[in-house]
């Protein structure tokens, strides 16, 4: 009796971690800038501006793992696009290719409405290039950030999701110029990644 009891319970607790707990898939794009900031030395102003918005794919895998029918936490593995549209330079347009591990805790206010935040790494990939150079010798090898939004099931297994991806590391190499002037100037610049994120998502799971 012990045993059918035990059996049962181990049955039921495997039957409720696998509708809480599931994996997914996403696609989407980047609605994606960067913010520039430069500040000078022995000047306390400091000088902020937004490029032009450019829009890159962002694509990945998740696992959401669930403690309960109200929260989780979720990881991924996924592609993010991000850059700056510049028409008005020499340089053109910037794109960074960037393989991207977000981990968010996820918080369901209803059965079909869930908010998320949490943080991310990114390692930037190949292929990207800036002044007809590997983009790495203008910008750091990675990035990392906060991320944070909602996410709404549309019907069945499919949602969407909206998401506000916020740099917080300097990913400019050459933060630091001094300028041959008297007294010399020395200029701070640094470049953080902004996006806006919409996605479609396809949960493997029993729908609710």
């Amino acid at each position: 009796m012990r045993k059918v009891i035990l059996l049962s319970f181990v049955c039921l607790s495997v039957e409720v971690f696998a509708q809480r707990s599931f994996f997914g898939v996403d696609a989407g794009i980047n609605v994606a800038n960067q913010r520039m900031r430069n500040h000078y030395d022995n000047d306390p102003p400091s000088i902020s501006i937004f490029y032009q918005n450019t829009v890159k794919p962002t694509f990945g895998i998740f696992y959401q793992y669930g403690f309960n029918e109200k929260m989780g936490l979720r990881l991924g593995a996924h592609f993010w696009g991000l850059g700056y549209s510049n028409i008005n330079s020499f340089t053109g347009d910037v794109s960074i290719n960037y393989l991207t591990l977000p981990l968010t805790f996820q918080y369901s206010a209803t059965p079909h409405l869930s908010f998320n935040a949490g943080a991310y790494l990114s390692f930037t990939l190949g292929g990207s290039r800036f002044n007809n150079e590997d983009i790495t010798k203008t910008y750091h090898h990675n990035d990392d950030g906060l991320v944070f939004g909602g996410e709404h099931d549309l019907y069945k297994n499919l949602a969407i999701s909206v998401k506000y991806i916020w740099g917080l590391k300097n990913i400019w190499l050459n933060d630091t110029q001094t300028l041959p002037s008297i007294p010399p100037i020395t200029i701070h610049t640094n470049y953080t990644n902004r996006a806006l994120q919409i996605t479609l998502i396809y949960k493997f799971k029993k729908p609710s």
